[in-house]
């Protein structure tokens, strides 16, 4: 009898070990952990937005980030459509599990024109080999 026991211990030990899971977070039209300066004149106060599920002892759903993103930028206001120098929390609290998204908006429509040598110089990115290719139009 005990030797059946440790054998049922170690093959759920090892289900567990080789088990997984994947969630999907977000997707993003851009993403930095930088500094980027853009030129933007219509930008807005600072937003917040958030998403939560209820958590007791088993969590309800997953909250989600994408909508913890969209909540920030409609409560902006109608004239904003995107967040820079953002800042993501997630909170795990006794009941509940919360993304929260806090940034400054942005009217994307409403970008100063650059001139044309920092536009190409905007739109320039490097190849793994070191060269550098043609501007993207």
């Amino acid at each position: 009898m005990n030797k059946r026991w440790e054998t049922l211990v170690v093959l759920c030990c090892t289900f567990i070990f080789l088990t997984g899971c994947t969630v999907r977070l977000t997707d993003f039209t851009a993403i930095s952990t930088k500094n980027v300066k853009l030129p933007m004149k219509a930008k807005g106060k600072r937003a917040v937005g958030e998403d939560c599920v209820p958590a007791f002892i088993i969590t309800f759903g997953q909250p989600n980030m994408k909508e913890a993103i969209d909540r920030a930028i409609q409560n902006a206001g109608p004239e904003y459509d995107a967040l820079v120098d953002g800042v993501l929390y997630f909170t795990q609290m006794p009941f509940q599990l919360c993304y929260k998204v806090e940034g400054t908006p942005i009217n994307t429509k409403e970008s100063v024109s650059m001139k044309e040598g920092d536009r190409q110089n905007l739109m320039l990115h490097s190849k793994r080999d070191g060269s550098t290719p043609a501007p993207l139009n």
